[in-house]
């Protein structure tokens, strides 16, 4: 029988093909690091890959199926190569739950003043062997002890818990709280859209499905 506890792992990263990158950069290092992190050993867990969290075949509502896989998945590493704006608008999603996040990019994204003092692991943007096999290689070694600190201080090493006992963010949070959220925040992204639509219909804000990049709306003259 098997006693191992399966912990879900998912991605956040950039979709569609970006200037000066290959249009499969992004989807294999996730592949990649989905393999090495289905392959390590662990008597006590099973780690198991699920994919984007913007997967949603067949799902009538992307926004609240984005916003309930972040919210559900125990750990989510983000890539913000790039600094997508759909990225960095999940990873502020995930970063306020006391879950374990790991936050990687390439060498050649500038890392902005707001998350300078995140751990983040870098790759080679070229995606060469040997500097890739030794990234691939630091992430194991993060990935493990990241999952060991965390179940060992029950996520008092989390971005968002340093905020707890404080009078902005309250220890007390349940499950209940948590979809209750979920549902709200749903609800003010649907408002956000139909705002958009009706703002100007030349913007690239009309869908808002997490598909796509996303830039500033057009101002109206």
């Amino acid at each position: 029988m098997n006693s191992q506890k399966e912990v879900s792992v998912s991605f956040v990263r950039p979709i569609d093909p970006k200037d000066g990158y290959n249009p499969e950069h992004f989807e294999y290092i996730e592949k990649k690091l989905s393999k090495e992190i289905e392959d390590i050993e662990n008597s006590s867990y099973s780690f198991v890959c699920n994919g984007l969290v913007s997967d949603s075949t067949g799902v009538s509502s992307i926004t609240r199926t984005i916003i309930k896989k972040i919210f559900n998945a125990d750990i989510v590493i983000v890539d913000i190569s790039t600094l997508n704006p759909n990225v960095m608008f999940e990873l502020g999603l995930r970063l306020s739950l006391p879950k374990m996040t790991i936050i990687i990019k390439d060498d050649e994204t500038t890392l902005p003043f707001d998350i300078k003092d995140f751990y983040i692991l870098s790759y080679p943007h070229s995606l060469s062997g040997i500097d890739l096999d030794k990234f691939v290689s630091d992430f194991k070694v993060r990935f493990v002890k990241t999952w060991t600190d965390f179940n060992t201080t029950d996520g008092e090493n989390t971005f968002i818990h340093s905020f707890y006992g404080s009078n902005l963010i309250s220890p007390e949070i349940n499950t209940q709280n948590l979809n209750e959220a979920i549902d709200k925040l749903g609800n003010m992204i649907d408002l956000m859209q139909h705002k958009y639509i009706a703002y100007d219909p030349r913007d690239r804000w009309d869908s808002f499905d997490f598909e796509h990049d996303v830039s500033s709306p057009v101002p109206l003259d």
